[in-house]
């Protein structure tokens, strides 16, 4: 069913871009689009309040086109129900042909109702509207293109959202300059060890300090510590040692940060992918490395999809 969905998504329905598993039609992917889109389907009150598990939802619709059976006195034998979803409205024409194309664009009936359960989420722990619901119930739409988090957000924050605002465009800076350092390192250890290398790393962190130094330095780490509790003592150490050496304001420094980035990569990735390490396995994997897909990017928190969600749900037609 999902590899038959991809189909008619990509293939028929001529979708270029969003479609899980599009660029392996015919396969299941590794995270199939149910599991991906789960947590989205219960925060946004798409589901029945009693669901409390994927397998739950797969249960009710596999029973859906099974035989009832019935006792003696016409009555179920299993009375379960096999609904799953909260009052979804009525499919697009089409849908149960296998054959039928298929595409992202929502009916009004869908965008009316989608807005309405997006209205009502709430923020994490509590009983006020969240960022999103704000900009649902506003109909907000944003027609910059850039990746970054629009200053037009701030009309629709109150004071905790402006807090956890700015924490997210401090950190996006700062992982930007974060993963250009982690390229200057490796392209460090590479020329210890005779690989050679333009530099381009080394070369981007003086770019990245004139970009993002300033808002990465303004970064209230105690904010996103408070925000984020369940942070790895690793992840904070490197946030707060990139920070210090970004105040510093010396970019060609960037080897101070070898111990703490090192310590990190190992407690993300075990020290059979580490590529910091001082082993050849290690040394192995740098030879493999790929600068150029390496992303050095802000963080963008998929606001650009985020933001299409919105225009799509700003129209009335």
């Amino acid at each position: 069913m999902l590899i038959e969905l991809a189909i008619r998504l990509k293939q028929l329905g001529k979708e270029r871009y969003g479609v899980i598993g599009g660029d392996k039609l015919g396969q299941l992917t590794s995270q199939p689009p149910d599991r991906v889109y789960w947590t989205a389907l219960r925060a946004w009150g798409l589901l029945l309040p009693e669901i409390d598990s994927r397998p739950e939802v797969l249960r009710r619709l596999r029973s859906r086109g099974a035989p009832v059976l019935l006792d003696d006195d016409g009555g179920r034998l299993d009375d379960r129900t096999s609904d799953a979803f909260a009052g979804l409205p009525k499919a697009p024409k089409g849908w149960d042909d296998p054959l039928s194309p298929l595409n992202f664009e929502m009916a009004r009936t869908e965008r009316d109702y989608l807005r309405q359960k997006l209205c009502l989420i709430p923020r994490p722990g509590e009983q006020e509207p969240s960022l999103l619901a704000r900009l649902v119930a506003a109909r907000d739409s944003f027609k910059s293109k850039s990746t970054d988090l629009p200053q037009e957000l701030d009309s629709r924050v109150d004071k905790p959202d402006r807090i956890a605002l700015g924490v997210a465009r401090g950190a996006a800076a700062l992982a930007a300059i974060g993963r250009a350092v982690y390229g200057a390192l490796i392209e460090e250890l590479m020329a210890r060890e005779g690989v050679p290398g333009d530099g381009t790393f080394h070369a981007l962190l003086e770019s990245h300090f004139a970009a993002f130094a300033e808002a990465a330095g303004r970064c209230d780490l105690d904010s996103a510590e408070q925000l984020l509790p369940a942070l790895p003592a690793y992840v904070k150490a490197v946030l707060r040692e990139t920070k210090a050496y970004i105040v510093e304001g010396k970019p060609y420094k960037f080897s101070s940060l070898l111990a703490c980035y090192r310590t990190s990569e190992v407690c993300r990735k075990g020290s059979g992918r580490a590529r910091l390490l001082d082993t050849e396995r290690s040394a192995q994997r740098r030879r493999e490395w790929e600068p150029e897909r390496h992303n050095t990017t802000p963080l963008h928190y998929r606001w650009p999809i985020v933001r299409e969600m919105l225009a799509d749900l700003s129209e009335d037609s």
